[in-house]
C-alpha cells in the first residue's frame, strides 16, 4: 500500500455489521460468510519480483530485498489483485504493485499458482489489468459507485503484509476525496475497513457482493492502519480498464479548459447559483473548447447527460477520454443554457499549434519608456527565462528589452510573435541591456 506520513491523525472505531442476518441450523446470526463465499475466490494475491540496482522509497508494498552477489538487488513485493473477467483471465491491480516488474506470480484462493503478464498500465490513475491462462475462474461483477453513499456498509478483501484472503469491514467515510494528492487522478472511497501494505489493488465490495472500489492507499503515521484508507472508485477503474485492454495504455485527450469550484461568495459575484458545476476560468487558443465557442466566466454544468459537481471530476472525467471523442456540454451563459458539441482534441497537435518556437518559456510583456537623455526605447521586455528554454542557452536574461529580431524592428509582442511565426532557421536578436545593446542568437531546439 502506498504509505502518506502526518502527524495528526484520527482513529475511527470500527462498525457493526449486527443488522445483516444469517440463518444457521434455524437461527437467525449476523454475518457477512454468504456474501464473502462468493467473492473471495475473484480476490488473487500478486507476487511481484523487482530488479533493480538499489531500494527506493516507492516500494510501497511489504518489500522482501535480497543481495545476488553482482550489486543487483532483487526486492520481492507483495499486492493484491481482483479477478474481473473469468473467462479471459483478467485482473486488475495497482499500477504501483507491478510497476518496475521482472516475475509476476498470482496466486488463487485454492492454492493454484500462475505466471501473470502485463495487459497494460496507467500511473496516472494507478490501475494496471494482468493475464493470467486458467479455468475454472470466478470474477466479481461490478457495482455502480455513483450509487454510493457515507455510510454504506463495505467489506476489504487482500493480502495485508502477504497474509492472503484477509477480510476487514467497516463504512464508507467520505466520497470524490481528491486531497491528500496521491494520483495525477483520483476520486478516492474513504473507507475506515482497516486496509495495510499488501492491501494495494484487492476488493472493496459492497454487502451485494458487488466491486465497488479498489484499495490503493492508507493515511498513517507509521506502517499500520489507522482507519483511513482510500480506494479507486469502480466507474473509473471500469473506464481506465476498457481502454488498458483495448489499447494497452490510456491516451488522453484535451478539452482545453481550465475551471475551478464555485464558491458561495463567486456565485454571488457572478450571480449564479452555488454548487451547481464549475465555472471556467482560461480557454486554451486552438484547443477544442474555443473551436466548439466555450467561453473564459462559462459554467460547466453536464458532460454527455452526467453532472460535474467539481473540478476535480471534470479533470478525471476527461483525462480518459481518448482524442476523437465526442461530448455534449451543457453551458450556462448570462443565465442561459446552451449545449455545446466538442469533439476532445489531440493534446500534442494543440501543443504544436500554441507553441512559439524560439520563444518557448519566455515569460515577455510590451515595453516603453523614456531614458534620461531622452532616448525613447520601445520594443519586448523579457520578464523571466525558463532554465531549460532555448533563450537562457542563448544568453538572453531577465530585464533585456528585444528591439529587433532579424533584422526588423519590434514594438510589441504581437510584432515578435509574426516574425517567429515566419519560421526562421534562427532568431537574431537585438537586445538593451543596460547603458548598452548586444545581438543575441537563439538556435531552434533539436528534435
Amino acid at each position: 500500500m502506498k504509505k502518506i506520513l502526518i502527524l495528526v491523525f484520527l482513529l475511527i472505531p470500527l462498525t457493526s455489521l449486527g443488522h445483516i442476518p444469517t440463518q444457521v441450523d434455524g437461527k437467525t446470526f449476523p454475518s457477512l460468510a454468504p456474501m464473502l463465499q462468493k467473492v473471495t475466490p475473484a480476490v488473487v494475491n500478486i507476487m511481484v519480483e523487482k530488479k533493480q540496482t538499489f531500494v527506493t522509497e516507492s516500494e510501497r508494498e511489504t518489500p522482501f530485498p535480497s543481495s545476488d552477489g553482482n550489486n543487483n538487488t532483487h526486492t520481492f513485493a507483495v499486492g493484491s489483485g481482483v479477478i474481473i473477467n473469468s473467462k479471459e483471465g483478467l485482473i486488475i491491480t495497482n499500477a504501483h504493485v507491478v510497476n518496475q516488474q521482472k516475475l509476476m506470480i498470482v496466486t488463487l484462493k485454492d492454492g493454484r499458482h500462475y505466471r501473470a503478464t502485463l495487459v497494460g498500465k496507467d500511473d496516472g490513475f494507478d490501475i494496471a489489468v494482468l493475464h493470467i491462462k486458467a479455468s475454472n475462474l470466478q470474477a466479481i461483477p461490478f457495482g455502480d459507485s455513483d450509487k454510493l453513499q457515507v455510510g454504506n456498509f463495505v467489506a476489504a478483501i487482500g493480502s495485508p503484509f502477504g497474509l492472503t484472503q484477509t477480510v476487514t469491514s467497516g463504512v464508507i467515510s467520505a466520497l470524490n476525496r481528491s486531497e491528500p494528492k496521491i494520483e495525477g487522478f483520483q476520486s478516492f472511497i474513504q473507507t475506515d475497513a482497516p486496509i495495510n501494505p499488501g492491501n494495494s489493488g484487492g476488493a472493496l465490495v459492497n454487502l451485494q457482493g458487488e466491486l465497488i472500489g479498489m484499495n490503493t492507499a492508507i493515511i498513517s503515521p507509521g506502517y499500520g492502519n489507522i482507519g483511513i484508507g482510500f480506494s479507486i472508485p469502480s466507474n473509473m477503474i471500469q473506464s481506465v480498464v476498457t481502454q488498458l485492454i483495448r489499447y494497452g495504455q490510456v491516451k488522453r485527450g484535451m478539452l482545453g479548459v481550465i475551471a475551478q469550484n464555485i464558491s458561495p461568495t463567486l456565485a454571488s459575484a457572478f450571480h449564479i447559483q452555488p454548487d451547481q458545476g464549475v465555472i471556467v476560468t482560461k480557454v486554451v487558443p486552438g484547443s477544442a473548447a474555443q473551436k466548439a465557442g466555450i467561453k473564459s466566466e462559462d459554467i460547466i454544468l453536464e458532460i454527455n447527460n452526467k453532472k460535474i459537481q467539481n473540478s476535480v471530476q471534470l479533470r478525471n472525467m476527461l483525462g480518459i477520454m481518448r482524442p476523437g471523442t465526442s461530448l455534449k456540454i451543457l453551458i450556462s451563459r448570462n443565465q442561459t443554457q446552451e449545449i455545446l458539441k466538442v469533439t476532445v482534441g489531440d493534446p500534442k497537435k494543440i501543443e504544436q499549434q500554441i507553441t512559439l518556437p524560439f520563444l518557448s518559456g519566455l515569460r515577455l510583456q510590451n515595453f516603453k519608456e523614456l531614458e534620461a537623455d531622452g532616448q525613447e526605447i520601445v520594443g519586448v521586455l523579457v520578464t523571466d527565462v525558463s532554465p531549460d528554454s532555448q533563450g537562457m542557452l542563448a544568453g538572453l536574461n531577465p530585464g533585456d528589452v528585444i528591439t529587433t529580431a532579424n533584422t526588423e524592428p519590434v514594438d510589441s509582442i504581437k510584432t515578435l510573435t509574426k516574425i517567429v511565426l515566419k519560421h526562421p532557421k534562427q532568431l537574431l536578436l537585438s537586445i538593451a541591456r543596460g547603458d548598452g545593446n548586444l545581438f543575441i542568437v537563439i538556435e531552434p531546439e533539436e528534435d
